[in-house]
């Protein structure tokens, strides 16, 4: 009895190093290598273990990683000064130069954890009347603009889904865009938006 629990054990503490070392970094807490930018911005810099961006005109910032299937988490403060303030977590984001055309969980006061399509047609959760009156109910309260917010993505061939701290918001099917890089975005406007705890775990 004893024995099989002690290989149960070890079994569990197995599984869970795989899952461990499965997460990759996509920011290392100190510099911002790995990110460019696709437009001229005012500063984005590592300023302990946050990744800060400010930026007076619209503007992705893209990751040199590239993935299809994922889970992908971060964690996002909003600047306060700046009350219409945009940003998102891009994924599967495509095109070598400018703006890039992909997917974006949005993060902001009015719909976060909603889809956009960039490029591909714009809203995609919530889409008509039943969904965003759905997605209202499910999200009344749930992002706090003065503190951290969690974001969650998961996509898995066309499949696409979000959290928003620990709960689903989104699900959705589309195949527009199937693998590309990640990105983050500051909407312009000025006021710094901060991201911390970037982590992506391929889906196979």
């Amino acid at each position: 009895m004893i024995r099989a629990l002690i290989i149960l054990l070890n079994s569990f503490v197995a599984i869970a190093a795989t899952e461990k070392e499965e997460w990759i970094p996509l920011f290392d807490g100190k510099s911002t290598k790995g990110w460019e930018p696709r437009a001229q911005v005012e500063s984005f810099k590592a300023v302990e273990g946050e990744l800060h961006l400010v930026s007076k005109v619209n503007v992705w910032v893209v990751s040199d990683l590239q993935m299809g299937d994922f889970v992908a988490e971060l964690e996002v403060k909003i600047p306060q000064e700046n009350a219409g303030f945009n940003s998102g977590l891009g994924f599967r984001l495509v095109g070598e130069k400018g703006k890039p055309k992909g997917y974006q969980c949005e993060i902001d006061r009015s719909k976060p954890g909603g889809v956009y399509g960039i490029g591909m047609g714009g809203w995609l959760y919530p889409k008509g009347k039943e969904q965003t009156d759905t997605y209202n109910k499910n999200t009344k309260g749930l992002f706090k603009p003065k503190e951290w917010n969690h974001f969650k993505v998961e996509a898995k061939g066309p499949h696409i889904r979000t959290w928003l701290n620990g709960k689903l918001i989104a699900e959705l099917d589309s195949k527009q865009s199937l693998k590309g890089r990640f990105g983050i975005q500051h909407h312009g406007k000025g006021g710094t938006v901060k991201f911390r705890k970037l982590r992506v775990r391929e889906l196979k």
